[in-house]
């Protein structure tokens, strides 16, 4: 492996998150600095919290205020007032929980919508061997768990949490300035004891769930790997080994949630018994004074309607502190996505500039692996406007080629220009835009055909979709199709054959209008009648266009400027068909084989 994949691959590992740093890199999401109105709706949300809290605090002062005007004589009048303010102060406070509706709504779904589209574009933006040795399902788990750990966090805080702490602290503050010091003292322990109790029981749950979150996703990939491949799946009769694979990946994640589950109620325990010895002794402390004459029916009612609103809201607390903390955790494997480097220009990196688009490496050295290095100081030469055309054995580095010029790659030694331009001068998406790949397996988007096609120029009307679609011999088909364009391909466009797959992708490299076309391999899977087609998509394709054909198949570069034979990480033979096979080298040798595994027919069509 090359030091550069190797110090990428490093990169590429999800570094763990902590929950500040997590909070730290949603905040953005939370209070987006181009967005006043959003900011203000929050400050609004927040403040309409608050004064719910402050009112449901404040109304048991009214209700301990009637019950002791009740027991006053002459004082009935001034008690139903006093109730009725109760009345109206209680029904205001769940009227502005109501209003938090209005305002929350569009607060959780502008935050889902921003934290997505950056999930799904720093994703897109990943070098490409992360996406060649992660799972797609596992990637989509992760995404779509960090997304719903987002509602979750903003739910419990906005509804929840929030309300909660907020009356919590006018409670506290109320019943510690109503009781005697040694009431507030108990009450200052167990508020403490809890906390401390909380926290670090939380933390260690964390822990618990992280590995169960972890499996779970694992096991989410396993599943989404086997339907992608149904097709392999079923052909190698491979149903029962795949439910075992899932299976064996779903019982780590139910080890690890039954003993993550386990602590959490071993947790839930202790928190419960805090509470419970704390507010028995303040209840305990105060009937003892309504004894002793020193404190009123109706203060001892407060202080145990006080505790009730305490205790009620400090255990449904911690029972949200420890979903938060399995929100974290699911929204921490999408932020370590999200941390990840993405491919980066160079600083003062340069558009790709007009020119002939001539193609040069030069003394090439790639691997992915140090003890077999695929391209061993590679020079090879693609003048501008010609077609050359790169054969030779299976693993002898043809596509890695392909992947250098698009730089999904890069190389470890030496350098690849155009017209004279160092590519790692070039910004990507000025070079990537210009150069048009037809590979040889072709997915495409469980989408319309219009839709794959357009990939390659959203901003192309329909007319040009059409007319490119039937510039690369897919005319036929769409006439044959009762909804045309409109029509649904499948599953990595499982509805077309493999000839019609290879004709959009020569659909959209037209659409893209390039100034570079590879070809990868990309006739070799197709019979004769379906590569006689594409060859007339792809000559319209390459007409005047500087062309890199990749082929194992060597009857189908025979008209290629130049053919380049690779052998050894190099150039060991380069000339016309021709030329090549009167040489009688490498070439030669590979054309005799090739044709006598050919059909005899068939090689007497394409002897020379």
């Amino acid at each position: 492996m090359s030091r550069e994949l190797r110090a990428l691959e490093r990169e590429q590992r999800p570094r763990a998150i902590g929950d500040r740093e997590a909070l730290r890199r949603l905040l953005p999401f939370l209070w987006p600095e181009d967005d006043p109105s959003f900011r203000l709706r929050l400050v609004a949300t927040v403040a309409t919290l608050a004064l719910a809290a402050l009112l449901a605090a404040a109304v048991p002062l009214l209700f301990a205020r009637a019950v002791d005007a009740l027991a006053a004589p002459g004082l009935a009048e001034a008690a139903f007032a006093i109730l009725l303010a109760y009345v109206v102060g209680g029904w205001l406070a769940k009227l502005l929980n109501e209003a938090r509706w209005a305002l929350y709504g569009p607060i959780e779904q502008r935050v889902r919508r921003r934290l997505g589209r950056a999930a799904l574009a720093h994703l897109l933006d990943l070098p490409y061997p992360f996406h060649v040795e992660r799972r797609t399902g596992q990637i989509s788990r992760v995404l779509e768990s960090g997304l719903a750990a987002v509602r979750e966090l903003l739910f419990d805080s906005v509804f929840l949490i929030l309300p909660l702490l907020a009356e919590i602290l006018f409670v506290g503050v109320i019943l510690a300035a109503r009781v005697e010091g040694p009431f507030a003292a108990i009450l200052l322990v167990t508020l403490l004891v809890y906390a401390a109790v909380l926290v670090v029981g939380s933390e260690w749950l964390r822990a618990h769930q992280r590995r169960a979150t972890q499996e779970a996703s694992v096991a989410h990939g396993r599943a989404v790997d086997a339907l992608l491949g149904y097709e392999t799946v079923k052909l190698c009769s491979a149903e029962r080994a795949t439910l075992e694979r899932y299976d064996r990946a779903l019982g780590e994640v139910e080890r690890l949630t039954v003993k993550a589950l386990a602590f959490r109620t071993l947790l839930g325990v202790v928190l419960v018994s805090v509470l419970a010895l704390g507010t028995g002794a303040i209840l305990l402390a105060a009937a003892g004074r309504v004894g002793a004459g020193t404190m009123s029916v109706g203060e001892l009612v407060l202080v145990n309607v006080y505790l009730l609103q305490l205790t009620r809201p400090m255990d449904r607390l911690g029972q949200l502190y420890r979903s938060i903390k399995q929100a974290l955790v699911d929204l921490g494997q999408l932020l370590e996505l999200l941390a990840l480097p993405a491919e980066r220009d160079r600083p003062g990196a340069l558009d790709l500039p007009e020119g002939p688009m001539a193609i040069r490496f030069e003394g090439v050295r790639f691997a992915y692996d140090p003890d077999r290095p695929v391209l061993d100081g590679l020079d090879l030469e693609v003048p501008a406007g010609r077609t050359v055309a790169i054969v030779g054995p299976s693993g002898a580095g043809k596509t890695t080629i392909a992947r250098l010029l698009y730089r999904f790659l890069e190389p470890e030694a030496g350098r690849i220009t155009i017209d004279g331009r160092d590519l790692a001068e070039l910004r990507l998406a000025s070079l990537r835009a210009k150069i048009a790949v037809v590979p040889q397996d072709v997915a495409l988007l469980n989408d319309t055909l219009a839709a794959n096609l357009a990939l390659a120029d959203p901003t192309a009307d329909p007319a040009t979709v059409e007319a490119a679609a039937r510039a690369a011999a897919l005319g036929e088909l769409l006439d044959a199709l009762p909804r045309g364009l409109d029509t649904l391909v499948g599953e990595r466009g499982i509805k077309l054959s493999g000839g019609e797959r290879q004709r959009v992708a020569i659909a959209r490299a037209l659409l893209k209008r390039p100034r570079l076309v590879i070809l990868d391999e990309a006739t070799s899977a197709l019979d004769s009648a379906s590569e006689a087609r594409v060859r007339e998509g792809l000559a319209t394709l390459c007409r005047g266009v500087t062309t890199l054909v990749i082929a194992h198949r060597l009857s189908t570069v025979v008209d290629a400027d130049q053919i380049c034979v690779l052998a050894g990480g190099r150039i060991v033979e380069r000339g016309r068909h021709g030329e090549l096979l009167a040489r009688g080298g490498v070439y030669a040798g590979l054309w005799r084989r090739q044709a006598e595994e050919r059909p005899a027919r068939e090689a007497v069509l394409t002897e020379p």
